[in-house]
Order: C-alpha cells, then sequence, then structure tokens
C-alpha cells in the first residue's frame, strides 16, 4: 500500500473539527484514508516556511530506496507566513506583510495577546525582514513549486500540489503562467487555489462578505470534501481531468456568519 503525506494549513488540518452541523464532516483525508496509510503533518494557521520544515524532515529521514513508496500531497499557503523564532505556528499567522504598501499588520483577535505583544516588541526586526525578502517572499511559491517538481522527478517520489492563497504573482496578475505544463506522471499542481474554490461555494457572496467565522470542517462543504476524495484518487492514478467542485451553497443557513471585515480575516485560519 501506497503511503500518502499530507503537509499544508488549514484545507488538510486534521484537528479542525467544524462547528454545529459540521462537527460530523468526513473530510477528503479521512475518506482517502480508507484506500492509503495517511501521515497528516499539516496545521492550521501556518505557511511554507513551517510546511517544508516538515517536508525537510522528511527527506533526511527517508533511504533512497524508500521514496517511491510515498505519495506527498502540498498545500501551498500565504508567502509572508513566517514561523518566527519562540512562536506558536497556529497563531503567528496573525503576523502579515502588505506586499502592496510594503510594510507589516496584525489581524486582530482578542485571544491573541500574547503573539500581539510579540508583534509589538520586535515589529523593527520583522518589518526589515519582510522589506529585506519582499521579492524572493512574492516568487516564493514559484520556487516552492519548482522545487517540489524537481524532487518528484530525482526522488521519484509522487507529488500532488495545491495552493491555497499561496501565489502573490498570479493571484495579482503580475505573471501570466501556466504552471499545470510542469505536469506529468509523477507531479500534478491543480489549476485553481483552494480559497477559490472555498468561496465559490457560497451563494450571495460579495467582497464584503469576506470576512467570514467558517463552520467548515477545512473550509469546505461536504460535498466538495467527497470531490476532493475522488479527484484526489484520480491524480494518484494519472486521471488529471477533475471532477468540478460544487459552487452556490446557502452559506448563511449552512456555513458560518460574517463579522467586522475591518479587524479581522476571510475564511482562511
Amino acid at each position: 500500500m501506497k503511503k500518502i503525506l499530507i503537509f499544508g494549513d488549514s484545507y488538510a488540518d486534521a484537528n479542525l473539527k467544524g462547528t454545529g452541523i459540521y462537527q460530523q464532516d468526513t473530510t477528503w483525508y479521512e475518506l482517502l484514508g480508507s484506500d492509503y496509510k495517511i501521515t497528516n503533518n499539516a496545521l492550521s494557521g501556518t505557511g511554507p516556511h513551517y510546511s517544508f520544515k516538515e517536508y525537510y524532515n522528511l527527506l533526511l529521514k527517508l533511504k533512497k530506496y524508500e521514496y517511491e513508496d510515498y505519495i506527498v500531497i502540498f498545500f501551498l499557503s500565504g508567502e509572508d507566513r513566517i514561523h518566527f523564532p519562540k512562536t506558536n505556528p497556529e497563531k503567528i499567522s496573525h503576523i502579515n506583510w502588505d506586499f502592496y504598501k510594503k510594510e507589516s499588520w496584525f489581524c486582530e483577535h482578542p485571544k491573541y495577546t500574547q503573539e500581539k505583544l510579540y508583534y509589538e516588541t520586535f515589529k523593527s526586526e520583522i518589518d526589515f525582514l519582510f522589506l529585506t525578502m519582499h521579492e524572493e517572499l512574492k516568487w516564493s511559491n514559484f520556487k516552492n513549486v519548482s522545487f517540489l517538481h524537481m524532487n518528484s522527478l530525482i526522488l521519484n517520489i509522487k507529488t500532488i500540489v495545491f495552493c491555497t492563497f499561496g501565489n502573490k504573482i498570479l493571484s495579482n496578475g503580475e505573471a501570466d503562467m501556466d504552471m499545470t505544463k510542469l505536469n506529468n506522471s509523477n507531479f500534478y499542481i491543480h489549476p485553481v487555489e483552494l480559497g477559490y474554490i472555498s468561496s465559490e461555494e457560497f451563494k450571495d457572496r460579495n467582497e464584503d462578505n469576506y470576512d467570514f467565522m467558517d463552520h467548515r470542517r477545512n473550509h469546505l462543504s461536504q460535498e466538495n470534501h467527497t470531490i476532493l476524495y475522488e479527484n484526489m484518487k484520480k491524480f494518484i492514478n494519472n486521471d488529471y481531468n477533475p471532477l468540478p467542485f460544487v459552487k452556490d451553497i446557502d452559506y448563511k443557513t449552512n456555513f458560518g456568519k460574517t463579522q467586522n471585515t475591518k479587524t479581522g480575516k476571510f475564511i482562511y485560519e
């Protein structure tokens, strides 16, 4: 039996249970667990900086002949999600970098007083890091995809990649590059960000509703958890014609509630 290793953020975190009617939902990775042995390294609120630490540990632990026994599923989230020293990786994502204004900001949350104090204490150092690495961070997920693609070839390890909200250059229209040209029998990158798929579930969606208290497990309805599971099986078997995801469900009664758009984030936590 092939072994699957999952890396990423809240779209794959097995500790997220959902609320209300979504507490009992069966997730795509739980469904996949009936077919494969799953090791899930995903952690809500983290970004590539954290996820690749876990990935590097994998590469160093495995022997050369073991790589082909594994399938890697990797979710690339926000480039500015840095795991700063001596912080909780799940909560430190509330420190953000504005790629337009070139300044950091803290996403207010009443429970994250320690993280806010950390930000205020080290703001000058945080700004220095972000400003120094500004261009590198903007392009980092291009490099991350390239790195994962290279390893799929060199190590013969099947790799499936999704961006969640994790490609600033493409999302902001600064470049027109079709990364699916990298797809081959050992590598697949999905053409649509999962964050967009999540938001498309909302029947009545607009900019004002983008700050949303999400009740869904891993930001997906049960319908799309099932579809993602079916698509993952297709990708593993080199069928790169995914089933379409469900759109336009009435989120007001099923998915959660909106909150103040000036003090929080869209569903991505």
